[in-house]
């Protein structure tokens, strides 16, 4: 576990050699125990729609965190790097679970879900949803006259999100487009990164519980 924890660390770099990484060991990981799940075989569940850890409405409103965007907000986004590390530093399965058996569902393409939800708040549609061509390009529009931002839900005080929804996200098409992790055994383990849109499947059509414990992995830094 920690072998690989390490190896995933590594994956996230500085895009330019003048970025010095003061107190950042890439090799040292911390890890805490973040939440325990049971879920009763037959038990519907829609807690966990489809959505996106580590950070908010902060995604477009801090500017250190807007940084880990800003080849999406200044045109290029194919150039996006979700494992750029500068801006993110100033800003698993414990039973036998398979698809349809109240299991993890991701998103398999981390850029295109992050361009994609970092840019939606900046568009609107032109035709009606019900639209056979509602998808198409021609079809949305630029609009900064809108202080909405899609999926991002005030809760206590604050924003919670961004929750994705076909409603609001229909581009991303969920339905489709969501998948379901292969069959895990306990001990497995299970890594995504923290933009990825994931979810848990709402019906549990198997016959034994489907346990998970969230154990997050995060950088070693004494910043």
């Amino acid at each position: 576990m920690l072998s690989a924890s390490i190896w995933l660390n590594n994956l996230y770099h500085t895009k330019t050699d003048d970025v010095v990484l003061d107190g950042v060991d890439l090799s040292t990981p911390l890890t805490y125990a973040d939440r325990f799940r049971i879920r009763p075989a037959g038990v519907s569940w829609d807690y966990y729609p489809p959505h996106c850890d580590g950070g908010s409405i902060e995604r477009w409103e801090d500017p250190a965190f807007r940084q880990c965007f800003s080849d999406i907000l200044s045109g290029d986004w194919s150039s996006h790097d979700p494992y750029e590390l500068k801006g993110r530093l100033e800003a698993s399965s414990s039973s036998e679970t398979a698809p349809t058996e109240g299991t993890l569902r991701v998103f398999p393409d981390v850029v295109l879900t992050n361009s994609y939800i970092i840019l939606r708040p900046f568009f609107r549609p032109t035709a009606p949803a019900d639209s056979p061509d509602f998808l198409k390009a021609e079809n949305w529009e630029f609009d900064i006259s809108s202080s909405e931002f899609p999926g991002i839900i005030p809760r206590d005080g604050g924003y919670a999100g961004p929750k994705a929804s076909p409603e609001l996200h229909p581009h991303l098409e969920l339905e489709k487009t969501m998948l379901s992790v292969p069959k895990v055994y306990p001990g497995d383990t299970v890594f995504w990164h923290c933009d990825v849109i994931h979810s848990v499947e709402e019906e549990h059509m198997g016959s034994e519980d489907s346990s998970g414990s969230s154990l997050p992995f995060v950088l070693n830094s004494s910043c």
